[in-house]
């Protein structure tokens, strides 16, 4: 079928706008590579929600030096955007469906702009601080949850894990662009850059193509066909394809899948491994890391600048993202989190052991000032390869297509409120109990994650979306009976 025949078109995609226009002028420049570029583009939203979440490290220690909010208003500026992004993600499967993966990535951005506003022009008002983070968390939740949806719905077996770990690799990228921003040493110009990030992540989620399985839910086939020849480029064979998406479709819609499944057997073991995989991320302190990067260097009392070793940190994020891109599709996502988890583990225990060194023989730190930022580092490059990024990409890839997004916001809902939790309270329970204390809490949970990791993650590695379904049972919901009280 020719993409660009218009007599071939259906009446109802007869309609002319902007993206159509863009898309038609350059359909026939696109290479297999476009699938690439669009997970890039798409995941640009991943990149506004790094910046949120990195703001907090600089500005934080900018905050105490200028506003006298305390230390408990300090600590909910910080983790009231992590509280905006576990309800903002709740809204997200309400409307996914109805007007698709694009539009929702497109939605949140004029009210994060707001967001980014009003703490802009927050001043000494407590209260403009804690709801412009509230907001701005709130809409870069909806991109985690959306943008996965719709990555592993323009990817195919092959590229899968690739294409899945773009939205932590742009994630990071926001983070570390947010603590260079702290060189500045100005909280306005901080948030002012920061603030930008959502009008480039709108400009270009403007031009990508609509979700191919999306267009097909909607009986839509011209277009989808339309958006899988623009992804997979203009010389691309997308017939067997375009097949497999129908037939998966087919499938889903022949079965007659509601919001029960939450309560069957088969489903309940999905839910609860993804359900573990994001609290368990969260507690192992990653959050508390990033959000009290400059705040924890402070604390070892190393003579290096603060903001540079968080730039280090995120530089190390980066390239451990690129690494797990690399890797993902080649050694699978269950030892990528088993390496993850257990170097993370070494690595709090040492950290943690620096302070208790430190505690007790504080003379010798100048001879270890090393250690910390060596430490740190190693963890957050074990986290960015396969803590941080798997667990995303593994919900959508083990979730039955009708109930992704009601299945992933749930499961990131858990994520975003376990990161409130550790971010509220971090600095409060280090001050109580000593930093000591609190990392060698986050090493035990690595430790506890990897032999969760080890017994129970179903490899996805190299399976279809309909195989892997197949294989944790979730397709066969329709096989068990129907009556209320059958939910073993």
């Amino acid at each position: 079928m020719n993409i660009l025949s218009v007599k071939n078109m259906p009446e109802t995609s007869r309609h002319i706008d902007i993206e159509n226009i863009y898309n038609t002028a350059f359909v026939n420049y696109r290479s297999p590579s476009s699938k690439y570029l669009t997970a890039l583009a798409a995941c640009m939203g991943g990149f506004s929600l790094g910046c949120g979440l990195g703001w907090s490290a600089p500005s934080i220690e900018i905050l105490k030096r200028e506003q006298d909010f305390g230390l408990f208003y300090n600590d909910l500026i910080a983790s009231s955007f992590t509280l905006g992004a576990a309800f903002g993600v709740l809204f997200v499967p309400i409307i996914v469906n109805i007007i698709g993966k694009k539009k929702m990535m497109i939605l949140p951005i004029i009210p994060f702009l707001i967001g980014w506003l009003l703490i802009l022009f927050a001043g000494s008002k407590l209260q403009l601080y804690i709801i412009g983070r509230l907001v701005t968390g709130a809409c870069g939740g909806m991109f985690c949850v959306a943008t996965p949806l719709y990555s592993a719905e323009i990817s195919n077996e092959n590229d899968r894990g690739t294409i899945g770990v773009f939205f932590h690799l742009l994630l990071v990228i926001g983070i570390l662009f947010a603590f260079c921003t702290g060189f500045t040493n100005s909280l306005v110009w901080i948030t002012a850059l920061n603030g930008l990030t959502p009008i480039i992540a709108g400009i270009t989620m403007f031009f990508i193509p609509e979700s191919p399985i999306f267009h097909l839910l909607k009986d839509n086939e011209y277009s989808a066909r339309r958006a899988l020849q623009i992804l997979r480029g203009k010389d691309a064979d997308i017939e067997p394809e375009i097949s497999a998406m129908k037939a998966h479709v087919d499938l889903m819609k022949m079965k007659n899948i509601g919001i029960n499944i939450f309560f069957k057997k088969p489903f309940r073991k999905n839910i609860a491994i993804a359900y573990a995989m994001m609290g368990m991320r969260q507690l192992s302190g990653i959050n508390a890391i990033i959000f009290y990067a400059v705040t924890i260097f402070e604390s070892t009392g190393v003579d290096l600048d603060p903001i540079f070793q968080g730039v280090v940190l995120g530089i190390v994020q980066v390239i451990a993202c690129c690494i797990s891109a690399l890797l993902i599709d080649k050694i699978g996502r269950k030892i990528l989190m088993l390496v993850s988890e257990i170097v993370m583990c070494i690595c709090l225990f040492i950290l943690a052991s620096f302070f208790m060194v430190k505690n007790r023989y504080p003379q010798i730190v100048d001879e270890m000032k090393w250690l910390p930022l060596i430490s740190m580092s190693i963890y957050t490059l074990g986290f960015s390869l396969g803590a941080g990024p798997v667990p995303w990409s593994y919900m959508v890839e083990t979730f039955p297509s009708k109930l992704k997004g009601q299945a992933t916001a749930s499961a990131a809902f858990i994520n975003w409120f376990f990161a409130f939790l550790v971010t509220l309270t971090f600095e409060t329970f280090a001050i109580l109990l000593g930093n000591a204390t609190i990392l060698f809490f986050f090493s035990i949970i690595c430790a506890i994650s990897a032999l969760f990791v080890a017994l129970c993650m179903f490899e996805t590695k190299d399976k279809t979306l309909a195989q892997i379904q197949e294989a944790l049972v979730a397709l066969h919901v329709a096989e068990l009976p129907n009556n209320d009280d059958n939910t073993s």
